[in-house]
């Protein structure tokens, strides 16, 4: 891909590509998307890298449990400690987005309640989104359903 010839999607075409999106009215915007959280896991077995990838493994993890805070609440929490977490995604970029540049960062909401990330690019991917956060000393509670990411699509022109 020549990022010259790069172009952002406007959020009619990202829409094409993404599936589900659980709000539109909410999560889209005029050049991206806001991701909803559907799960969080916390690495707890060792991962290898090595130069070739022959030796590679990936970390392993262990899905985190929310809490509802009241019986008749739809939706339920993730009381956070400090710690690396892994964020998996309801939305998915759907087969027919093969080939495309995906950019994955925090939502502004997500920096401001002291989470922490570095960006996540994938080229040519398709399926299930997910990317790595830190929560600070003082911990962070997430609610299922929460954006706590943005996605941005760019194809070649």
């Amino acid at each position: 891909m020549n990022p010259a010839a790069m172009q952002i999607l406007p959020s009619d075409q990202l829409r094409k590509y993404i599936n589900p999106i659980l709000h539109a009215d909410t999560q889209l915007h005029e050049t991206h998307l806001d991701l909803t959280v559907k799960a969080i896991n916390h690495p707890v077995r060792v991962g290898a890298l090595d130069f070739g990838g022959s030796e590679f493994e990936a970390a392993g993890m262990e899905t985190q449990r929310a809490f509802k805070q009241h019986n008749d609440d739809s939706y339920a929490w993730w009381k956070l400690q400090p710690g690396l977490y892994q964020a998996e995604f309801n939305e998915e970029i759907s087969q027919s987005g093969n080939g495309l540049l995906a950019f994955i960062s925090l939502h502004e909401h997500a920096i401001e309640a002291g989470l922490s990330s570095g960006s996540h690019i994938i080229k040519h991917g398709i399926g299930s989104l997910k990317l790595n956060f830190q929560v600070p000393n003082c911990g962070c509670n997430i609610k299922e359903n929460a954006r706590l990411a943005t996605l941005r699509l760019w194809r070649e022109e």
